[in-house]
């Protein structure tokens, strides 16, 4: 299981006092790029669904991702989240030319059930 802590810091000052409190459990940092999609009438965000391209350390991994059906209970939101990984070579495709997409979805789990549901 996975659990994503999200923080709203009021300033840099704060940032920096949470970041040396937590720097001795440091062990890597990813550098991620994100890359959001959408149909031309909102599809996905009209239904509080996202699908993201994540390629890590430049291209040497991409994951296609869909968050959907979250959940807000006492202020705190849960989020089903589907992921999987793809050629990095086949997510700059579609990154250039999003209709690609449509194309691996047959062979993307995760593709195919945007297609399905969206």
């Amino acid at each position: 299981m996975e659990v994503e802590v999200k923080l709203r810091l009021p300033d840099f000052a704060t940032h920096q006092k949470l970041s040396d409190l937590l720097s001795p459990f440091h062990i890597k940092t990813h550098l991620q790029e994100n890359i959001f999609f959408d149909g031309t009438a909102k599809e996905l965000s009209s239904k509080l669904a996202v699908l993201r391209l994540r390629f890590y350390n430049s291209d040497s991994r991409c994951v296609v991702s869909l968050k959907a059906k979250a959940v807000l209970v006492n202020g705190v939101s849960r989020v089903e989240e589907d992921e999987e990984d793809i050629d990095p070579s086949i997510g700059r495709a579609c990154v250039a030319e999003p209709w690609r997409l449509c194309s691996i979805g047959d062979s993307s789990r995760t593709l195919k059930r945007v297609r399905d549901e969206f």
